[in-house]
């Protein structure tokens, strides 16, 4: 089960919640503070590095980050 991050528009608070499908409607995410539904999936860390310029600029297929120690 993928772990996401989410920001809940009722109450300003940010949140991880445990998600059994991909394809959850937002809808259904229950704020942990104020137990709203009106919760929106936050972009990653992880996705935003991954999806940034950098790697559309990159057509060498899977290699490692040049600095990253990694050959």
């Amino acid at each position: 089960m993928p772990l996401y991050d989410y920001h809940c528009q009722a109450c300003d608070h940010t949140f991880s919640a445990l998600v059994l499908s991909s394809s959850t409607p937002e809808g259904e995410i229950e704020c942990t503070r104020c137990q709203e539904h009106q919760a929106e999936k936050l972009l990653s860390m992880k996705a935003a590095i991954l999806g940034g310029a950098g790697a559309a600029a990159s057509s060498s297929g899977c290699s490692a980050p040049v600095g990253s120690g990694f050959a």
